[in-house]
């Protein structure tokens, strides 16, 4: 009966996490959807395209700064806790974004304010969801990382909407996901397991720093795996921040709506056909492979290289959708091991805080590129650095295939 329930509890699990998931990316992408109408608004308080993307970069640093602490949390306390902390902390901070009157507030709620909630909630989540999917892992994070497609869709398409109603319709999308959310943190208090970690040695040993720091810095696998993701996250967020406001300067006679809607569905298409497909040969595939998770997440990388700098240098809105629609294949067969390829490498008792090193990394690598990318728009324009920034993708690719060539057979571990 008990092994019933854990079955059945697995996946009302990987729902509560997915539904939080995809709450923290879609409380993201109304900032992005939302750039135009948020400039227009506070023109007053200094907001040009190089502070809006400042803006974006300080989320990212606060990110980058805090993430590795968060795993280590979760390794020494509840995730469960950590979790709901997390989420108590960015619900809130977007809903108040919804008030900002000037520059500094946006830098402080959705920039940092934000950026310390969600950096808490990725490593304890897919801790759990790695302790509880053993057979069904590249599925069941995949599923996760789905919620990430959904939520930039959805809040792409609502906050295009509301943010061409008026010049104040922008708050509206943010007070509505902020508050959501803050009805989520609830649910989760309430339905989601205080689940343990996993003991070492059949001994409830709390790990120590020292020891998930060497389990994570003996693995080249890992540090490249890191740059990988670092450009992933470097080339991913100048799309996502600066490609509606490409199309709605691009002449194709775009409405603000639209513009987020193209931005967004078409890639997303892609996304989800890649991390389907990718999760699937990789659950089946990894039994007698073990280093697959790898090359499918290089493939997918090197497949996003051309189509990030083709979708700004085709002449026709169709074509750019084209495009997309193969940068979010690609994207895909990434995001399907994104944390299942990490986990081949390093030890389960270690992987929340592993996953803090992870992700700070990556977005520290990452968290200049829309503040770079507002500069270069500001200064060239946003078609040139988008195209010149698609080689990241192909720097992310040659690193994977360098970690599977060369160290990824000793780096492996079970479980």
């Amino acid at each position: 009966m008990e092994q019933d329930n854990d079955r059945r509890y697995k996946w009302v699990m990987l729902a509560l996490l997915a539904v939080t998931y995809f709450l923290m990316h879609a409380s993201r992408q109304v900032f992005n959807a939302s750039l135009p109408q948020i400039k227009l608004d506070l023109a007053g308080h200094g907001a040009t395209d190089a502070q809006l993307g400042l803006s974006r970069t300080i989320f990212l640093f606060a990110y980058g700064c805090m993430v590795p602490f968060a795993g280590i949390a979760a390794d020494f306390f509840r995730r469960k806790w950590v979790i709901v902390i997390g989420t108590l902390l960015f619900s809130t901070s977007v809903f108040f974004t919804g008030f900002a009157e000037s520059m500094l507030m946006l830098f402080i709620m959705y920039g940092f304010m934000n950026g310390i909630g969600q950096c808490m909630i990725p490593g304890a989540a897919s801790s759990l969801i790695a302790q509880y999917h053993t057979e069904t892992r590249s599925t069941a994070l995949s599923i996760y990382q789905s919620a990430l497609y959904v939520g930039v869709l959805v809040s792409s398409v609502v906050a295009g909407s509301l943010g061409g109603s008026s010049s104040s319709g922008w708050r509206i999308s943010f007070w509505a996901f902020g508050g959501v959310a803050i009805v989520w943190m609830v649910a989760l208090t309430v339905f989601l397991r205080n689940t343990p970690a996993l003991k070492v040695h059949n001994e409830d040993v709390k790990p120590r720093f020292s020891d998930a720091l060497k389990a994570f810095c003996s693995k080249p696998s890992a540090y490249l795996l890191t740059f990988a993701f670092g450009m992933l996250v470097f080339g991913s967020n100048c799309f996502r921040t600066w490609m509606p406001a490409f199309m709605q300067k691009a002449g194709w006679g775009l409405t603000p709506g639209s513009a987020a809607f193209h931005s967004v569905f078409w890639f997303y298409l892609g996304s989800f056909l890649g991390i389907a497909l990718g999760a699937r040969l990789s659950d089946r595939l990894s039994v007698k492979r073990r280093g697959i998770r790898l090359t499918i997440m290089a493939i997918g990388l090197a497949i996003s290289a051309p189509t990030m700098a083709g979708m700004v240098l085709v002449p026709s809105l169709w074509l750019s959708c084209v495009m997309m629609f193969f940068f979010g294949l690609g994207g895909g067969f990434f995001d399907c091991n994104l944390y299942a390829g990490l986990f081949d490498v390093v030890a389960p008792r270690y992987r929340s805080a592993a996953m803090g090193f992870y992700l700070s990394g990556a977005f520290f690598i990452g968290c200049p590129a829309t503040a770079v990318l507002g500069w270069v728009g500001h200064n060239y324009s946003l078609q040139t650095g988008m195209a010149i920034f698609g080689g990241t993708y192909a720097l992310g690719a040659i690193a994977i295939f360098s970690a599977r060539a060369f160290f990824f057979r000793h780096d492996h571990v079970e479980g």
